[in-house]
């Protein structure tokens, strides 16, 4: 279970400014993010069969992992101007539209829900054709902000 990300105000509404640390804590929540993309991708990739029974959600729990994941780091964009206004203005829209769907993928992972009926289900939430692309156009946007700031730091190291 990962832990919210607790911003510092950032001045400028970007990377720029956050500490250390926090870049530390963004980059390493992108990074474990990532990976379950990469997971849930393979498991579409590997083919998959819908049926009436709740087991049939079971292989996608990657799913779950990378939207719970893309909720905290949208959360971060949302209230704590993670973005710089360039970075965040294109984004604006799908992060909003992606919210619900992130939090209640973040909620399958963190309470345990008296029934298999009180959480959405993949075979349901991927019926949606947009909601694939949305997220991968949140996912790359914060490992862009995330590797450009990167870059600029270390640049920083090497001409100061």
């Amino acid at each position: 279970m990962t832990l919210p990300l607790v911003a510092t105000a950032l001045s400028n509404g970007s990377l720029r400014d956050a500490s250390l640390d926090r870049l530390a804590c963004l980059v390493r929540h992108w990074t474990w993010a990532d990976e379950a993309m990469r997971r849930f991708e393979g498991e579409l990739a590997s083919g998959w069969e819908y049926d009436e029974d709740l087991v049939a959600d079971h292989p996608f729990g990657s799913y779950y992992h990378w939207c719970a994941l893309l909720s905290g780091l949208a959360e971060a964009a949302l209230s704590h101007a993670l973005l710089s206004p360039t970075e965040f203005e294109p984004l604006r829209r799908d992060i909003e539209a992606a919210m619900p769907g992130l939090r209640a993928c973040r909620e399958v992972l963190v309470s345990i829900p008296v029934s298999f009926e009180e959480h959405p289900r993949v075979v349901d939430l991927l019926r949606d054709n947009e909601r694939i692309g949305r997220l991968k156009r949140i996912h790359q946007a914060f490992g862009y902000a995330l590797a450009q700031e990167h870059t600029s730091r270390q640049i920083d190291l090497i001409d100061p």
